[in-house]
C-alpha cells in the first residue's frame, strides 16, 4: 500500500482490516489532523456495480450528523484507483475491545451503550440508510466513555453482489439477521436483530449463536434455540432480558415496530425501570422457538416456498384453540412469577459512601451487588464512592445498588508563579504532582523565580501528572557606551547601536562641556542591562552665571570678601580723597552691582583714600560759596563712581594703584 494516498494522507500504521476495507490512521497534511482512512480491498476494484455503490453509500453516510455516529471528512479515489473514506479518528477502541478485555458489562451499563447505538440507527434509518453490519468491531469508544457507530453504508454496497461467495458469507456470520442470512431484503429491523446480538453479548460476554463455519452459524440465527440472556446469568434483569429476546426474534415483524420504540425501552431500563409492557407481555405470552435441525446445504428463502408450494402452517381453527389455551395458561405463569418477585425478602439498605469499591464490596456481601454506573474526578482516593442509588431505605435482596465512584484522584494545583524554583518544586510534589522544569530569559528582577506554570494555578489535575514550570534566567545583557561630550542627537544615535534608547533629556548648568553636550548619563558607562533600556542624559546649559554684589560702604576687606563669595576675581583702585566717605570704604565695583558674570570673572572694587589733607600755611578764611562749590564738584565726581559708571565718569577719578592688587576666591 502506498504510503501517501491521494497526494493529502500519509499512513501512519494498520488500525484493522475486515471483509472489504482496511483502516490506516493516517494524518491529514492539509488540515493537519489525524483521521482514520478505510481504503477498499482491491479485490472489489474491479466490480463496478460494487464501486459504484460503494461511492453513492459513502455519499449517504457523510450527509448523516449525529453525536453517536462516526463523522466522515472526505471520499474520493487515489492514484491507482483505490477508493477511500476518511473519517473521524477515535483513540479509544471498539466496543469489542471492552468486552474482549473486561467481559459482562453491568445489566444498566450495557442499556446506556444499546440505547447510544439505537439513537445513532434511529438518524441513519430516518435517512434511508441501513447499515447492515452493526457488530460491537464498527462501535468505537470516545475518550468520555459514549459510544460512536461507524462504517454505515459500507455494508449496503455489498447488497447488489450476493452475499455468498464461493462458500463464504460477505460480513460478520456471528451478527446477521436470518433474512440476511437467507438473502432475503432486509430493513431497519435487520439493523435492530444485530443490535440486540451486540447487547447479548455484552450482558452476558457470550455469543448468542456459534458454530464451526461462517455458514453454520448464519444457519443458527435462522432456526437455533436462543438461550436467553437470563438463562446464561441468573442475575441479567428480566426487563432487559425481555428487550434483547424481543430485539432477536426470528421474525421481523415480532422484533421492535420502530427505533423509537426501543429507545423508550432501553431509556426506561437505563433509569432503573421495567420495559413498557407491550415487551413484557410479548415476551411472557410468546413460546421459544423449537430447536429445528441445522441444514448443511443451502438453506430455503426465509418463509419462502419449498417445491414450489408454501409450507403448510397449522390450519386455523386449531391456531385459534391453541391461541385461547395457551394465553390463559402464559398469563397465570407471568402472574406466579411476579408474585414470586414481590415475596423476596426486603432488606436495608447500607450507606456507601465514603466507602471504597473494595470496603463496600465486603460490607454487603451477598445481599447486593455493586455496579459501578460512573466514574468521575474526585478528590478523595480512587474507587471512593461519592453517591449511590438507592440512597437508603430498603430494597430487594441481591438487587443491585449503582454508585458513582472516584475514577482519577485529582487535587488544585498550587500556585507557584513569582517562587524561587526549589520552593515551588517542593510545593508541587508536596501535592502529589511531578515537575517539569524549563527555563526562559527573563527581566532581571525575574531572574531565577518561576514566570509560568502550565496548569495554572488553582486548576484541578489528576494527582501525579505533570506541571510544568518555566523558570526566568534574566536577560541577555548589553553594557551601556559613553555618551559624554555628545548632543542629544548624536547620544540616541550611539545608544542605537548597543539596541538601547535616549531616555529623559534634561538641562542643568556645567562649565565641563559646551552648551547643549551630555555632561551626565544614567545608567553610567559600563553597567550591563537589558537591551531596549533606557539612558537618561543631562545636558549643560552651559556656566551659572552670577551677580555682582553690593560693596557700596564697606570697609575695603568686606567688600573684598563678599566679591569672592561671589565667585569672582577682583581688583582693588583708590579714588582722590574726598569729604564724604573715610579712607579705606569701598565705593563701587566695575562692572556695576547686578551685573550677571560668569564665575571666575575679574571684578574691579573702587574704594575712598579719605578727606584731603589740611593746608600747611595760614591763609585767608576761603569764601563760603567758593568752597561749597568745591565740595558739591567733588561729591558729583564721588556720585559719578558709586553709580557704576566707568566711562566720562570714571575720567574725573585719578586712581591710586592703576591695576589694583587683584583679589582672589576665598
Amino acid at each position: 500500500m502506498q504510503q501517501l494516498v491521494d497526494n493529502r494522507y500519509r499512513l501512519v500504521k494498520p488500525l484493522g482490516s475486515g471483509g472489504m476495507a482496511d483502516v490506516y490512521l493516517a494524518h491529514d497534511s492539509i488540515l493537519d489532523r489525524d483521521v482514520a482512512l478505510k481504503v477498499m480491498s482491491t479485490r472489489y476494484a474491479s466490480d463496478e456495480e460494487f464501486v459504484e455503490r460503494f461511492k453513492r453509500e459513502a455519499q449517504s453516510a457523510a450527509a448523516l450528523s449525529h453525536p453517536n455516529i462516526v463523522s466522515i471528512f472526505d471520499r474520493g479515489v487515489s492514484e491507482d484507483g483505490t477508493y477511500y473514506i476518511a473519517m473521524e479518528y477515535l483513540p479509544g477502541g471498539t466496543l469489542k475491545d471492552r468486552i474482549m478485555s473486561k467481559g459482562a458489562f453491568p445489566a444498566r451499563t450495557a442499556a446506556a451503550v444499546a440505547l447510544q447505538i439505537a439513537e445513532a440507527l434511529c438518524v441513519a434509518h430516518e435517512h434511508g440508510v441501513i447499515h447492515r453490519d452493526i457488530k460491537p468491531h464498527n462501535i468505537l469508544i470516545t475518550e468520555s466513555g459514549d459510544v460512536k457507530v461507524t462504517d454505515f453504508g459500507i455494508a449496503r454496497a455489498a447488497s447488489s453482489s450476493t452475499m455468498t461467495r464461493t462458500g463464504s458469507i460477505l460480513g460478520t456470520a456471528h451478527y446477521i439477521s436470518p433474512e440476511q442470512a437467507m438473502g432475503e431484503p432486509v430493513g431497519p429491523a435487520s439493523d435492530l436483530y444485530s443490535l440486540g446480538v451486540v447487547l447479548y453479548e455484552m450482558l452476558t460476554g457470550e455469543l448468542p449463536y456459534d458454530a464451526e463455519t461462517p455458514l453454520g452459524i448464519a444457519m443458527k440465527h435462522v432456526n437455533g434455540h436462543l438461550h436467553q440472556p437470563k438463562e446464561v446469568d441468573p442475575s441479567i434483569p428480566a426487563g432487559i432480558n425481555a428487550i434483547t429476546c424481543r430485539l432477536l426474534a426470528k421474525d421481523p415483524e415480532d422484533r421492535y415496530a420502530s427505533d423509537a420504540e426501543l429507545i423508550e425501552d432501553l431509556e426506561r431500563v437505563a433509569a432503573g425501570l421495567e420495559p413498557a409492557a407491550t415487551t413484557t407481555k410479548m415476551m411472557a405470552t410468546r413460546p421459544m422457538p423449537v430447536v429445528a435441525p441445522t441444514h448443511v446445504g443451502p438453506p430455503p428463502p426465509y418463509g419462502g416456498r419449498r417445491n414450489g408450494k408454501r409450507r403448510r402452517g397449522w390450519p386455523p381453527v386449531l391456531a385459534v384453540l391453541a391461541l385461547l389455551l395457551l394465553a390463559p395458561l402464559a398469563w397465570l405463569g407471568y402472574n406466579l412469577l411476579d408474585n414470586q418477585e414481590a415475596q423476596v425478602a426486603q432488606i436495608a439498605v447500607p450507606d456507601l459512601v465514603g466507602k471504597t469499591l473494595d470496603e463496600a464490596e465486603k460490607e454487603v456481601g451477598d445481599d447486593f451487588d455493586i455496579e459501578v454506573q460512573k466514574e468521575v474526578d474526585g478528590k478523595k482516593p480512587v474507587d471512593t464512592i461519592l453517591s449511590q442509588q438507592p440512597e437508603s431505605g430498603k430494597a430487594k435482596k441481591g438487587s443491585t445498588i449503582s454508585v458513582t465512584a472516584v475514577g482519577t484522584q485529582v487535587a488544585d494545583v498550587p500556585n507557584v508563579v513569582g517562587q524561587g524554583r526549589d520552593r515551588a518544586q517542593q510545593a508541587l510534589q508536596g501535592e502529589g504532582f511531578e515537575v517539569a522544569v524549563q527555563e526562559k530569559e527573563s527581566s532581571f528582577d525575574d531572574e531565577g523565580l518561576v514566570i509560568s506554570q502550565d496548569p495554572q494555578g488553582g486548576a484541578s489535575a489528576g494527582t501525579g501528572s505533570q506541571v510544568t514550570i518555566t523558570v526566568g534566567t534574566g536577560p541577555s545583557t548589553v553594557k551601556v557606551p559613553s555618551v559624554y561630550g555628545n548632543t542629544a542627537d548624536q547620544a540616541a544615535g550611539i545608544l542605537a547601536d548597543y539596541e538601547l534608547k535616549l531616555g529623559t533629556v534634561s538641562k542643568d548648568y556645567s562649565s565641563d562641556v559646551a552648551v547643549g553636550q551630555v555632561f551626565y548619563q544614567d545608567p553610567a558607562e559600563g553597567e550591563s542591562i537589558e537591551p531596549g533600556s533606557s539612558v537618561n542624559v543631562t545636558v549643560s546649559l552651559g556656566p551659572e552665571q552670577a551677580e555682582v554684589p553690593e560693596v557700596y560702604g564697606l570697609k575695603l576687606v568686606a567688600a573684598q570678601q563678599k566679591v569672592a563669595n561671589a565667585g569672582f576675581y577682583y581688583n582693588v583702585a583708590e579714588v582722590e580723597p574726598n569729604n564724604d566717605e573715610a579712607a579705606g570704604t569701598a565705593l563701587s565695583t566695575d562692572p556695576g552691582a547686578g551685573t550677571l558674570l560668569e564665575p571666575g570673572a575679574t571684578v574691579t572694587i573702587y574704594y575712598s583714600g579719605g578727606p584731603p589733607p589740611e593746608p600747611t600755611n595760614a591763609s585767608p578764611k576761603p569764601n563760603e560759596g567758593n568752597g561749597a562749590n568745591l565740595r558739591g564738584a567733588l561729591r558729583e565726581g564721588f556720585q559719578g563712581i558709586k553709580g557704576g559708571n566707568t566711562g566720562n565718569n570714571r575720567g574725573n577719578v585719578i586712581g591710586k594703584n592703576n591695576g589694583g592688587d587683584k583679589g582672589g576666591k576665598n
